[in-house]
């Protein structure tokens, strides 16, 4: 294999299929070669065959020897997941299937290489441990363990020391010694992803069986989703601002500098402003664009992402307020569940089926979420030792800006600490490579060999023909209702989207990031994703239509045009 970017590994023989889906949400840009070669080997790696074993699917002896990437991926500087491992899935786990593991990481996504069998696929023993596991999701009423991990996460943040006064070597230690705890919650974040995708395919499938497809996403709506919760307390701040003469005003002098502005303030409802302000940031700045990424800026290093979401959050009406369509949505929840059931009542074993995965729905699709806030977390907490330690050397005159640390790989730091000079030449052309990957699309799926750079899209490229009035695109539905309003195209959150309230999202993807940019939408529209993707899942918590797997909608549709989103129907329509 010719390596595209310094990271590059090779692609698993016994499992040789690999998707950008789901990961690049969390990956959106080429991988740093620092992040990978500390992280993914030791932690992401080991943490995701810690979870398939755990469920019983799968035997340590099954995979390549510690030290290998095989679950995960990086190939052209991208971040990849491990298809083939999740169909094998598909055939262990009882009364499951490889299409509807499929649809998990692809939706409706075409070109998808088809499924070919391999005799090793075929374990009666993990059949028979994967449906234990199974039957033990449909009978699970709580998880105590999620207050146990994040008990432990606050005491791990809470005992870091003082990094300005580490040494070098002793930032660099930490970095690589925080690898164990990573793993442990990297291990229980696949573990719970793995059965929200069982319990949602298995809603799906009962759904689709009683002539009742729409309904999967009305039973899997209105969870109390941690991911969602800043998203919360983001329109109660922007309520704030809405009903402050002083504060829209400075407000609408834009963004920049403004916090600068408010702080020499001596104004009653500015200093309200600024108190509710670090409360939010002091619980959600560790959140920020491709949030796995070490190099990322997040919301307490770079405010103008969250104050952006914010400035347009606090345009919006009073009667958008999220938590008042909640109970609209819970109800239509309990109406959508009590309808299957009542389909069912023939059938008392696919009735009881169907009521174990809705319950099991409002307990481990919020895991999943809750399991991923806390990686996020775990993030930062490794980030901070990097973001001191390449300080320092921009404070030296050595690196113009700290990320560029993190060009390096693993075994190369210690030399750039001892003899930094030596360096130089290495950074700078890797950071002209990081800039090129940066500017191409990777392909979403491919089987065997990765492919070269020059089958990689250019971010920037010949549009392809706009859509036209009365148009249809087609997508998976994932968040109920209907919604029309102008299309509002967002590349990412570090455009300034000027998002106006009821206009439509319309996005390659989204990340944790940008929950509170979906307060001002009046629908979501992407084009990769899936149940169980992040605009889905709060799209569905906040009560506004969404469409996903949306073949080239970023290309096709315009600022401005106006479109209807079903997110009943899957169907995206062209005024």
């Amino acid at each position: 294999m010719t390596k595209v970017w310094v990271c590059d590994n090779e692609p698993s023989e016994r499992f040789p299929i690999y998707t950008r889906g789901n990961v690049s949400e969390v990956f959106v840009e080429a991988v740093s070669p620092l992040t990978w070669s500390a992280y993914a080997p030791r932690s992401w790696e080991l943490g995701w065959r810690d979870a398939l074993c755990r469920m019983g699917a799968f035997t340590l002896d099954e995979f390549e020897p510690v030290g290998e990437c095989e679950v995960v991926g990086c190939f052209g500087g991208y971040v990849y997941l491990n298809v083939s491992l999740s169909r094998v899935l598909g055939v262990r786990v009882p009364g499951m299937s490889i299409e509807a593991m499929d649809r998990s990481f692809f939706g409706d996504y075409p070109d998808v290489p088809p499924y070919r069998p391999d005799p090793r696929d075929e374990n009666p023993e993990c059949a028979r441990a994967a449906g234990e596991w199974l039957r033990s999701l449909f009978t699970t009423t709580e998880l105590p363990e999620l207050a146990e991990d994040e008990a432990r996460l606050d005491r791990l943040v809470g005992s870091r020391p003082d990094l300005s006064m580490a040494s070098d070597a002793e930032l660099l230690a930490r970095f690589r010694e925080l690898r164990p705890e990573n793993r442990y919650f990297f291990a229980k974040h696949i573990y719970m992803t793995y059965c929200s995708n069982v319990v949602a395919a298995v809603v799906a499938q009962i759904a689709a069986a009683v002539q009742a497809p729409e309904m999967a996403a009305k039973v899997t709506t209105v969870l109390d989703i941690p991911s969602a919760r800043q998203s919360f307390e983001m329109w109660e701040l922007s309520r704030v601002v809405a009903r402050s003469a002083v504060l829209m005003r400075e407000f609408d002098a834009g963004v920049d500098g403004l916090l600068e502005r408010l702080l020499d303030s001596a104004e009653a409802d500015v200093r309200k402003f600024l108190a509710h302000w670090a409360e939010f940031i002091d619980r959600w700045g560790f959140l920020g664009a491709s949030v796995w990424e070490f190099r990322s800026a997040t919301y307490a290093s770079d405010p103008r992402v969250p104050l952006r979401m914010l400035d347009r959050a606090r345009q919006a009406p009073d009667a958008a307020a999220p938590r008042e369509r909640s109970a609209a949505l819970r109800a239509e929840r309990d109406k959508a569940i009590k309808e299957i059931a009542a389909r069912l009542s023939g059938d008392a074993e696919a009735r009881d089926r169907f009521l174990g995965a809705a319950q099991a729905a409002e307990v481990f699709l919020p895991a999943r979420e809750q399991t991923k806030l806390n990686c996020t977390r775990m993030t930062e907490e490794i980030r901070a030792n990097l973001r001191e330690l390449g300080g320092r050397f921009v404070e030296r005159g050595v690196l113009a800006a700290w990320e560029q640390l993190l060009l390096l790989l693993d075994n190369e730091v210690d030399g750039f600490l001892n003899a930094p000079g030596r360096y130089g030449e290495k950074i700078a052309n890797r950071q002209a490579g990081l800039e090129l990957l940066k500017s191409k699309w990777p392909p979403f799926v491919f089987e065997g060999e990765p492919p070269p750079l020059e089958a990689f899209e250019d971010r920037v490229k010949e549009p392809k023909p706009a859509v036209t009035s009365g148009e249809q695109l087609t997508g998976v539905p994932v968040s109920q209702g209907v919604h029309t309003g102008p299309a509002r195209v967002i590349a990412s959150l570090d455009d300034d989207s000027d998002l106006e309230p009821g206009e439509v999202i319309v996005a390659v993807t989204t990340d944790s990031s940008w929950g509170p940019l979906f307060l001002a939408a009046g629908a979501v529209v992407c084009q990769t994703g899936a149940t169980i993707s992040h605009a889905a899942i709060v799209a569905r918590e906040l009560g506004i239509p969404a469409v996903v797997s949306v073949p080239d909608c970023t290309e096709r549709i315009k600022n401005g045009t106006v479109v209807t989103v079903d997110g009943s129907t899957g169907r995206v329509t062209v005024a």
